[in-house]
């Protein structure tokens, strides 16, 4: 193989890499700053980017170049993987019309748009026929790529690789098993006191005491940026230019500290891939439930420990004075409290998975034509009713809490229950690492967590597949059953039974 088919490979990889960057940047903007009334515009903007990403990875060069970089064996690591990645790509998406690709994207752009506005108005029926149409693509696309038979497996493919309904039915299964008996003990006790967290809390303090933890755990604000949203979200760019979105709740400052923990983990990730990685498509998460792996470790592991509100209780109160006072210990039992709520982001650490649980049933109803989108709302409110026995007031409450399946995120909420379990074994093989990480945490130091998640996560991106970074990282292979004893021995603490 001559050096010239390799240049030519990394020269085309980069123009779809700057595409794709582009297409981020300009996603983030239409949810942060731009003016309503250039919605559909933006969506065709959206669409004829993503139609000439398409073209770059289905073109007859890019055929040429892989025939030619295949036939001979590749020394080098980051090529290889290159090489593995745009195959991938080339099969899955030439099978998938241009027109059918470009159409899509702009349709997805509107979508969430309408959405915005239907959840601001209480209104599902506004945004209905363009949730209908969303899924309709989804499924088109995905028969496309041969999954005609069982889109559900399909979707959730897209996400992770080789995850299948099979596999995520019998986990959930595993998790239903445990969590509704297990919440239903605890609800039996009495309660942590809900005082400690109650006051009036300013947005611009809550932004600045934000801003401090995040500086902390290692979110870089010299290659990111942090803006007020309709649904915390992270903009996936170049790993010098992270973006999210966070809300603010002037009765509650602890939501937007422990979404600012979640979106930051994954910016902190996406911060630290390899530079070597730049220019390649490769700079993504290996997947999305490793990605949502990374944020709820910051959010759930770290901002609902003890640890962390020894040492962050006593900064908050600069910014809060009437938490001056308040013991860590009687803080950290309030908000780590069950929170029956019909909200997934109110809810507390045991029953959100239940909401997950929630919408996967919902999503396949949908696909397999068990369920119509006009009854959608009801079989929302019958299933939280039935799993968290609390039913929504209104479909904002309800159906159009969450922007994903208006955004195209279709069978992808099991990214953050796998992401749970991952978490699971990286904790076990963190504390087998760093014994005192906890004690560290105390002190405010996280610069040995960072370092190990560095180290055996973030900077290998998508060059290894998720289960050689468990398998690395850990020595295991991926299950509940480190999750599922990391909830027990925390809540039997928290409930002290």
């Amino acid at each position: 193989m001559e050096h010239g088919t390799e240049n030519r490979f990394r020269a085309l990889m980069q123009k779809i890499d700057y595409l794709t960057n582009i297409s981020q940047t300009l996603s983030w903007d239409m949810r942060v700053m731009m003016p309503r009334d250039a919605a559909e515009y933006r969506g065709e903007e959206m669409g004829f980017l993503a139609g000439q990403i398409h073209t770059l990875e289905t073109s007859a060069e890019m055929a040429s170049l892989l025939q030619e970089l295949e036939a001979s064996p590749l020394e080098d690591a980051v090529l290889r993987a290159m090489v593995r990645k745009a195959r991938l790509v080339f099969d899955k998406l030439s099978k998938v019309p241009e027109e059918l690709y470009a159409a899509y994207a702009d349709h997805n752009l509107k979508t969430e748009h309408v959405w915005t506005e239907a959840r601001a108005k209480n209104d599902f029926a506004m945004v209905l026929p363009w949730l209908k149409q969303e899924f309709a693509y989804k499924k088109e696309l995905i028969s496309c790529a041969g999954f005609a038979a069982d889109p559900v497996t399909g979707l959730m493919d897209e996400w992770e690789a080789g995850t299948t309904r099979e596999q995520i039915d019998r986990l959930y299964g595993e998790l239903k098993a445990f969590l509704v008996p297990f919440v239903q003990r605890l609800q039996a006790q009495p309660q942590p006191d809900q005082t400690p967290m109650r006051g009036f809390f300013p947005i611009e303090k809550q932004k600045a005491f934000c801003r401090e933890v995040l500086q902390a755990v290692g979110y870089n604000f010299d290659r990111g940026r942090v803006d007020e949203g309709a649904h915390p979200y992270t903009t996936f760019n170049f790993r010098k230019d992270i973006r999210f979105t966070c809300r603010y709740f002037e009765d509650d400052f602890t939501r937007a500290t422990l979404s600012s923990l979640h979106e930051g983990g994954h910016a902190i990730h996406w911060q630290n891939m390899g530079a070597d990685l730049d220019g390649t498509t490769l700079a993504v998460s290996t997947s999305l439930s490793v990605d949502e792996s990374q944020s709820r470790f910051q959010e759930n592991i770290l901002g609902r420990s003890l640890s962390f509100w020894e040492y962050f209780l006593p900064v908050a109160g600069r910014y809060f004075p009437e938490l001056n006072g308040v013991s860590p210990e009687n803080f950290y039992r309030a908000l780590n409290a069950l929170h029956i709520s019909p909200m997934r982001l109110k809810s507390d650490e045991l029953t959100y998975n239940l909401h997950i649980i929630l919408r996967y049933e919902l999503e396949k109803a949908l696909l397999d034509g068990d369920l119509s989108f006009e009854d959608l709302p009801a079989a929302w409110n019958e299933k939280s009713k039935a799993y968290l026995g609390v039913c929504p007031e209104n479909d904002a409450e309800g159906v159009l809490q969450d922007m994903h399946w208006f955004s195209g995120y279709i069978c992808y909420f099991q990214s953050y229950v796998l992401g749970n379990c991952y978490d699971g074994h990286f904790l076990h093989a963190m504390q087998r690492d760093i014994p005192d990480m906890f004690d560290q945490v105390r002190q405010g130091d996280f610069s040995q967590i960072l370092n190990w998640n560095v180290s055996h996560i973030h900077r290998f991106a998508s060059t290894k597949t998720p289960r050689q970074v468990l398998r690395d990282a850990t020595g295991e292979d991926l299950s509940a059953r480190r999750y599922l004893q990391y909830l027990r021995d925390k809540y039997t603490g928290i409930y002290r039974q």
